[in-house]
């Protein structure tokens, strides 16, 4: 069975343009419960970084987590 992931999204730190990434649902909700980073790729230059903070809030909206915050509070 397949891994459930979510898609949004990034622009690529080496040449600016937006591709959609996909990470695995289960990764980005423990990161975002740890209030921890996610790594991210754009496969236009194989450019691999950890998430911003605007990056990770985006991720936080496209996986539909508001109860994230309630989590770590």
């Amino acid at each position: 069975m397949k891994e459930p992931m979510v898609k949004f999204p990034v622009v690529c730190p080496k040449c600016g343009n937006e591709h959609l990434t996909e990470v695995p649902i289960a990764v980005v909700a423990d990161a975002l419960i740890k209030n921890e980073s996610v790594y991210l790729r754009a496969a236009c230059h194989d450019a691999a970084w950890n998430a911003s903070p605007t990056e990770i809030e985006q991720s936080r909206q496209y996986l539909g987590a508001p109860w994230i915050d309630a989590a770590r509070a």
